[in-house]
C-alpha cells in the first residue's frame, strides 16, 4: 500500500480471490455494508493517480462542488477508446478477442435484453477500469447485475486474455467483463452523472490513433454525436457517428463483425 494516496482509504482484499482483482472486494463490500443514503462510494485502485492524472484530493474537490447536482462521477482512463468504439465490449472484443461473445451469452442468460452489438454509449454511461464514485443508488444496481455474473462466472468457464499482440497473459477473461458491466447499469437506468472531461488535454493513446488536434477533434465529435443520438434515438447522429469513425485513421483493422 506504499503507492496508495494517502486521501484514500485502503481496502483489504488479502482474503479474497486474486483473480477476480476488484470486482470481488467490490461486491464483498457492499454485501455487507450499511450504505448512507447521501454519501459518496468509490473503490479505485492504487493505479487510478497515473492513469488519470488525478489525486484523491481532485476527486474529492470535484465532488464535494458536484455533489448535489449529480449521483455518479466517472474518472475513465482512455477517453479516445470510449469515444471511438460504439461501446466498451465493442472495445473490449478488439482487446480480448472472444469478450463480446462471453459477454452477450451473459447478457442472455440474465434476460437483460440488450443487443451488445448495438449498443451505442458514450463518456456519461461508459467507464474503464471501475474508476467510478456513486451514490448507494447505483451501486445498489451494479450489486445486483454483479451478483448474476459471479453466478455465471461459476458455471461458465473463462480462458485467459491477453492485449491484442502481446503473448503475456493477463488474467481470465472474466476480469476484464466485469470492468465493463458499469455500462449496462448505466445505459439501463437514468442517474445524473458527472463525467470529468478528458477529451480536452488527456493524452491520446498513438499505439491506436494519430496525436494530433484534427484527430482530437474528431474524437470528441464521435463521443458528442454517441450522446446526442443516446439522448433522441435520431439515426442521423448515429449515421454522422459512424462517418466520423471511418475517417479516423485508427492503426489496426476491426474484425469483421465489428
Amino acid at each position: 500500500m506504499g503507492n496508495l494516496d494517502p486521501r484514500f482509504i485502503p481496502l483489504d482484499n488479502r482474503n479474497g480471490p486474486p483473480d477476480w482483482f476488484e470486482f470481488y472486494p467490490i461486491m464483498n463490500y457492499l454485501k455487507n455494508a450499511d450504505l448512507e443514503e447521501n454519501a459518496w462510494y468509490g473503490f479505485l485502485s492504487p493505479k487510478f493517480s497515473s492513469k488519470t492524472g488525478m489525486s484523491a484530493s481532485d476527486v474529492i474537490g470535484i465532488i464535494s462542488k458536484y455533489r448535489d447536482q449529480a449521483n455518479v462521477a466517472l474518472f475513465s482512463p482512455a477517453w479516445d477508446q470510449l469515444a471511438y468504439f460504439r461501446n466498451p465490449f465493442e472495445q473490449g472484443e478488439f482487446r480480448h478477442p472472444g469478450l463480446l461473445a462471453l459477454s452477450q451469452k451473459f447478457i442472455d442468460e440474465a434476460n437483460l435484453n440488450i443487443n451488445l452489438k448495438n449498443l451505442i454509449t458514450h463518456s456519461s454511461t461508459a467507464v474503464f477500469s471501475n474508476f467510478i464514485i456513486a451514490k448507494p443508488t447505483y451501486w445498489k444496481k451494479w450489486l445486483k447485475i454483479a451478483c448474476q455474473f459471479y453466478e455465471f462466472s461459476q458455471e461458465n468457464v473463462f480462458g485467459e486474455t491477453s492485449y491484442l499482440d502481446s503473448k503475456n497473459k493477463l488474467g481470465p477473461m472474466k476480469t476484464f467483463i466485469q470492468e465493463r458491466l458499469p455500462s449496462i447499469v448505466l445505459t439501463q437506468n437514468h442517474f445524473k452523472t458527472l463525467a470529468y472531461d478528458f477529451g480536452q488535454s488527456a493524452p491520446i493513446f498513438n499505439q491506436l490513433f494519430d496525436n494530433n488536434p484534427k484527430t482530437r477533434k474528431m474524437l470528441q465529435a464521435c463521443d458528442l454525436l454517441k450522446e446526442k443520438y443516446a439522448d433522441t434515438k435520431d439515426e442521423v447522429y448515429l449515421e454522422m457517428y459512424l462517418k466520423i469513425r471511418q475517417d479516423i485513421h485508427f492503426k489496426y483493422s476491426l474484425p469483421n463483425e465489428l
